[in-house]
C-alpha cells in the first residue's frame, strides 16, 4: 500500500525570501564565477532535503527546464506553482532578459525582507490595544446585559418606583441595560460582525468593505504610510532588474493592497507612457513630497533607483513613527475611556445590592 506524503505544498514569504537569498549567495560567491545553471541547481537542491522533501519533484523540474535552455528560470518558477507573487516573478523575469539577475535578487531580498518585518511589526503593535479593547466593550456589555439585571430586575419587579431613589449613574445604566435587553441583535452583531471580517477579510467581496475600514482615521495614515515604504524598497529592486519604469510601477501596483493608491500607480504608469514625465505622473499618489522629489532628482541624473533608494531610511523611520502614534492612540482610547468604563459598570452592578437591600429592607 502506497503511502501519502505529507508535507509543504508552497513557500510562504519567508521561505521565499530564503530561496532568493540562497539563489543570490550562489550567483554572487566566488567573485561572481559560478554560473546561473549551477546557482539554480544547488539553490533547487536545498530546498528538496528536510522539510521541502514534498518539493523535491517540482525542485527537479524546475532545473531540468532551465537546464533544457528551452524555458526561462522565472517561467520555470510560475509553471512550478511554489507560491511565487507576480511581482517577485516580474523582478527575476526582467533581470534575467537585461542579464542582471546577481544585481537584481540581493534587491528583491531586501524589499521582500522589509515587507515581511513591517506587516510582523504593524501586527505586533496593534494586535494588543484592539484586542484588548474590543474584550473591554464585550464585558461591559456582558455586565450590563446580564449582570445589573440579575440584580435590580427583582427589586424594580416589586417596587418600579424605587428606581427614583437611586443615584442617577444606576438609572443610566439600567436604562442601557433595558435597551440591551429589548435589542438582543446588538451584542450579537457586535461580536459577530468584525470576527466575520477578521476571518473572511481576504474573499473579493470582503475586501472593499475593509479597505473601507482602513482608510478611517489613524488608520489611513498607516495605509498610506506602508505603502509608500513597499514603493520605495521595489522600485530600485525592479528598476535594477531592466524593467521599464511604466512596467515597474505596475508590478507595483500588484504589491499594494489598497486597490485605491494601486489605482492610481496603474494611471501614473499610463500617464508616464503616454509622454508624462515620471515625477508629474507619480504626484497623484498619495505620497510624501520626498517621494516627488527624489523621482524628479533621478530624471535629471539618470539615477532613479539611487535617488528613490535614499529613501528607505526616512520613509521606515516615518512608517514606523505613524504605527506608534496610531497604537498610542488607541490605547489612550483604551485606558481613557474603555477601562473606565468597564470598571464603572462594575462598581454599579456592587453598588447596586445595597440599594437593593435597602429597599427589600
Amino acid at each position: 500500500m502506497a503511502l501519502i506524503e505529507v508535507g509543504i505544498t508552497s513557500l510562504p514569504l519567508e521561505d521565499r525570501i530564503d530561496f532568493f537569498q540562497t539563489m543570490s549567495t550562489w550567483l554572487n560567491s566566488g567573485g561572481g564565477t559560478i554560473s546561473v545553471n549551477e546557482a539554480v541547481r544547488n539553490t533547487c537542491d536545498a530546498f528538496s532535503q528536510d522539510e521541502y522533501k514534498s518539493l523535491m519533484g517540482r525542485m527537479k523540474r524546475i532545473v531540468e527546464e532551465y537546464d533544457s535552455g528551452q524555458v526561462l528560470f522565472h517561467e520555470a518558477l510560475r509553471s512550478a506553482n511554489l507560491g511565487f507573487a507576480m511581482q517577485e516573478l516580474a523582478v527575476v523575469a526582467a533581470a534575467e532578459q537585461s542579464n542582471q539577475l546577481r544585481l537584481a535578487l540581493p534587491s528583491l531580498v531586501e524589499a521582500m525582507k522589509m515587507r515581511q518585518d513591517s506587516i510582523k511589526d504593524l501586527k505586533k503593535q496593534m494586535t494588543m490595544p484592539v484586542v484588548g479593547g474590543f474584550a473591554l466593550i464585550l464585558m461591559t456589555l456582558g455586565v450590563l446585559r446580564f449582570m445589573l439585571p440579575m440584580v435590580l430586575g427583582p427589586v424594580l419587579q416589586r417596587s418600579p418606583e424605587a428606581l427614583e431613589k437611586f443615584p442617577s449613574l444606576i438609572q443610566y445604566f439600567w436604562a442601557a441595560s433595558q435597551w440591551l435587553v429589548a435589542n438582543q441583535w446588538f451584542p450579537i452583531m457586535l461580536f459577530v460582525v468584525p470576527v466575520s471580517i477578521l476571518l473572511l477579510r481576504n474573499l473579493s467581496f470582503m475586501r472593499p468593505l475593509v479597505e473601507k475600514i482602513t482608510m478611517i482615521g489613524p488608520f489611513k495614515r498607516i495605509v498610506i504610510s506602508f505603502n509608500a515604504v513597499i514603493t520605495v524598497y521595489f522600485l530600485p529592486a525592479l528598476s535594477r532588474s531592466g524593467m521599464t519604469m511604466p512596467d515597474v510601477l505596475r508590478s507595483i501596483a500588484t504589491t499594494i493592497g489598497n486597490s485605491g493608491i494601486s489605482g492610481q500607480m496603474r494611471v501614473a504608469a499610463t500617464e508616464h507612457e503616454s509622454g508624462v514625465s515620471l515625477s508629474d505622473a507619480v504626484a497623484r499618489l498619495p505620497f510624501r513630497t520626498a517621494f516627488r522629489n527624489a523621482v524628479f532628482a533621478g530624471e535629471r541624473t539618470g539615477a532613479i533607483a539611487d535617488r528613490v533608494e535614499d529613501l528607505k531610511v526616512p520613509f521606515t523611520t516615518e512608517y514606523n513613527r505613524v504605527v506608534k502614534r496610531v497604537t498610542s492612540t488607541i490605547r489612550m482610547a483604551v485606558m481613557g475611556f474603555l477601562v473606565p468604563m468597564f470598571l464603572i459598570s462594575m462598581y454599579t452592578s456592587l453598588v447596586a445590592p445595597i440599594f437593593a437591600l435597602m429597599e427589600f429592607g
